[in-house]
């Protein structure tokens, strides 16, 4: 959920913006049918997906109206999960890969080059979640964010989120601040003024990890949508003042994902 109470400046990102570290820079799907995949999203937010490119390691770029939203992929290996990952902005990867194992944490997947002027490595927190970082060689590409069917919300969850702070202020220098939503803490992961991301405490029934919120105009009609195409609602919709309302869906190949219609801004 993105919340809007509280006085902090929540991340808005323009369709071209310049990426500080720490900044969520970019969300893929690795699938275990990808084809299967891009059909639903495709029809669920309208995407434009053309077939994989080998150039992009099999990746099929998701567009609205022309301007990049995401990556569907294949599984990187046997074994690996159907998942939304999200990457964070670095301005040196190898420092910052160096910094996850000397704070706690471990490398998956380590540093190198994605596709021409996109550097990455694949890490997890020290309590299991797992994220991108993202080292741009070259002018940022623009990215879609915060309007119907674009990524709109990230947050980290865990069973006490609290507990990897300094990880994450170690690792992509960013600040850490908290407001309540209800009558419960969530944690806000800061550049500068700007809120990027949340955390929020689960039940521990579920490993920890990082959940992608896609922006919906009408949330109702959004989980119709994406039940009739095959996906599962997987918690009831909630709301929250100054948030709006949101549900978490499970795609049909198994990715968890949330749908978020933000409240309006005041007028």
């Amino acid at each position: 959920m993105r919340p809007r109470a509280g006085g902090t400046s929540l991340c808005a990102m323009p369709i071209e913006a310049a990426f500080p570290q720490g900044t969520p820079i970019w969300a893929d799907l690795q699938s275990a049918d990808q084809p299967a995949a891009c059909a639903y999203y495709r029809a669920l937010f309208g995407w434009e997906l053309p077939p994989g490119d080998p150039a992009t390691g099999g990746y099929s770029l998701a567009r609205l109206r022309g301007v990049a939203v995401g990556a569907i992929g294949p599984l990187p290996g046997p074994g690996a999960p159907t998942t939304w990952t999200v990457y964070f902005a670095v301005d040196d990867l190898e420092g910052a890969a160096a910094a996850v194992t000397a704070n706690g944490g471990a490398v998956l997947l380590a540093p190198g080059e994605a596709v021409p002027g996109v550097r990455l490595a694949i890490v997890a927190d020290p309590v299991g979640a797992v994220f991108g970082l993202w080292q741009s060689t070259e002018r940022n590409t623009p990215w879609l964010r915060d309007e119907p069917g674009a990524v709109d919300w990230m947050e980290l969850v865990a069973l006490d989120p609290a507990v990897t702070f300094p990880f994450y202020e170690r690792v992509l220098g960013v600040g850490v601040s908290e407001m309540r939503v209800g009558d419960e803490p969530y944690g806000l992961f800061d550049v500068g003024s700007t809120s990027v991301a949340g955390a929020y405490r689960s039940d521990g029934a579920e490993p920890a990890h990082w959940l992608l919120y896609f922006n919906v105009a009408d949330l109702d009609a959004g989980i119709v949508r994406a039940t009739e195409l095959g996906g599962t609602l997987r918690t009831e919709p909630l709301q929250a003042p100054g948030v709006g309302r949101w549900a978490e869906i499970v795609d049909p190949q198994g990715a968890v994902f949330g749908m978020l219609e933000p409240e309006p801004e005041p007028v």
